[in-house]
């Protein structure tokens, strides 16, 4: 395992420790492009672990995960924001209403409904890669748009209406997990590993000599995965939890109410809000269906990599901040990458701030519960290379 630790207009930019070898070569000193340097550590007959080489891709910044993303060089945004633009209030969500995200490109939206049930706005994206999406955010989070002064304010009663439904609503919730829960759900994932690794073979889905994940069927057949999670009754969950966390995990709660199913099998602890719309646990989304999505896809991915003879896979993470770096915290999801270019470019961009970090580890397939290899919606729009792990607050580096 090996960490790189760099802090940003401080002063004091420096390499911390490595355990281990340093993989890509990086160089300890912040760097000032996002250059692609190759890698030719791959895996060998023997070796256990598996390492891309990253320049072989072609690679698009993405909005919304790591950061959120600058427009293209020469772009002009379809509708900029008001020069005199004020940070939004309750007040200023009426139906209608174009707004500006408080993101580095200011992303046009326009409201398209309020939900008193759920304290809620939710905007229409109106530019950029996710042109289209419907993001939902809590009211509370007003001040995550910019507005045009000029806009109409809400009638009193609503926003009153809303503001009750806010205090309902905005509260915290913290669950630990549980050993007996997670001792069983391990005993369950065992089985379903041993039944899909059957179920890939039977299927034809064998590695071929060179042991790469990028020519492995299990991987590069669109089929594969859709047909076991369609055996398995939960390919409707894959498409709703995958469209949502490429383009914006934090809009909605279909992937809060994902982490609550975690807590339940024992995998993650919670820390965050209350869920407030109790749809995304009923009928077909019903925790039951979240919870046996996520095993069948777990299962699917060990099988895989066990396949071909791999047990950990080395992934970068950047992370940045103003504020003083923390710990992790118990997210139940943490984004990360295989790419060198694609984590340098996040850190580049993360120089603006005062602290900055860029970490590198060798991470075991047990955490990692779905990649760019076996997911469509990571490589439609954007080509990160990323790899979404189960957290592990406990555990080094990310």
């Amino acid at each position: 395992m090996a960490a790189l630790f760099f802090a940003s207009n401080t002063g004091d930019a420096k390499k911390t420790r490595f355990f281990g070898e340093n993989p890509a070569g990086l160089d300890p000193t912040p760097p000032k492009h996002s250059g692609c340097r190759k890698t030719d550590k791959h895996l060998r007959a023997g070796h256990d672990t598996y390492n891309p080489n990253p320049c072989r891709f072609s690679h698009s910044h993405q909005p919304g995960r790591l950061c959120r993303g600058h427009p293209p060089s020469g772009a002009l945004i379809a509708i900029p924001s008001p020069p005199q633009a004020n940070v939004a209030t309750l007040a200023n969500l009426p139906l209608g209403a174009t707004l500006w995200m408080r993101d580095p490109r200011n992303t046009p939206v326009k409201i398209t409904a309020l939900s008193e049930h759920t304290a809620s706005v939710t905007v229409e994206v109106l530019d950029f890669e996710d042109t289209g999406a419907h993001w939902t955010l809590p009211v509370w989070q007003s001040h995550k748009f910019l507005c045009d002064p000029a806009t109409p304010t809400l009638p009193q009663s609503t926003q009153d209406a809303l503001t009750a439904a806010s205090h309902r609503l905005n509260h915290r919730l913290k669950v630990p997990t549980k050993a007996a829960q997670s001792a069983g759900t391990e005993a369950q994932l065992s089985k379903l590993t041993a039944q899909a690794h059957d179920w890939l073979t039977k299927a034809g889905h064998r590695p071929d000599a060179a042991l790469y994940p990028e020519t492995f069927t299990a991987f590069t057949d669109p089929d594969a995965l859709s047909t076991w999670l369609t055996h398995h009754d939960v390919q409707h969950i894959e498409t709703d939890v995958a469209t949502q966390y490429i383009s914006n995990p934090h809009a909605g709660e279909t992937i809060k109410a994902h982490r609550l199913a975690l807590v339940d099998l024992g995998l993650c602890a919670f820390e965050g809000n209350i869920l407030r719309d109790p749809a995304e646990l009923s009928g077909a989304k019903s925790m039951a269906h979240r919870k046996r999505h996520i095993l069948v896809r777990l299962a699917f991915l060990r099988a895989a990599f066990h396949a071909l003879g791999i047990t950990h896979i080395p992934l970068y993470r950047v992370i940045y901040s103003d504020a003083a770096l923390t710990p992790p915290r118990p997210t139940g999801f943490v984004s990360s990458t295989f790419s060198q270019t694609v984590a340098l470019r996040f850190l580049n961009d993360g120089q603006v701030k005062r602290h900055a970090a860029l970490y590198w580890q060798y991470v075991p397939i047990t955490r990692v519960f779905m990649t760019h290899l076996e997911t469509p919606q990571m490589r439609t729009l954007y080509n990160e290379h990323e790899a979404l792990l189960l957290s592990a607050p406990s555990g080094p580096l990310f």
